[in-house]
């Protein structure tokens, strides 16, 4: 059974001021991108991303590994 993607969310390298609120707008089903250092906010927030997308060079390789 193929699961629906009703929304595509981008997570970009800043600030992310209120982790609880973030995480409270996620949905299970969210297909999650992280634009280089936004994969710091995505992992903060319990969601692995589906894709990884830039230069990466706002990541640490902790990060990259997981």
């Amino acid at each position: 059974m193929k699961t629906k993607i009703s929304r595509i969310i981008i997570f970009a390298n800043g600030e992310l001021p209120n982790k609880e609120k973030a995480r409270a707008l996620l949905h299970k089903e969210d297909f999650i991108i992280a634009a280089d250092g936004g994969t710091r906010h995505a992992l903060a927030l319990g969601r692995m991303p589906n894709v990884l997308i830039g230069d990466l060079d706002s990541v640490t390789d902790e990060e990259e590994e997981r």
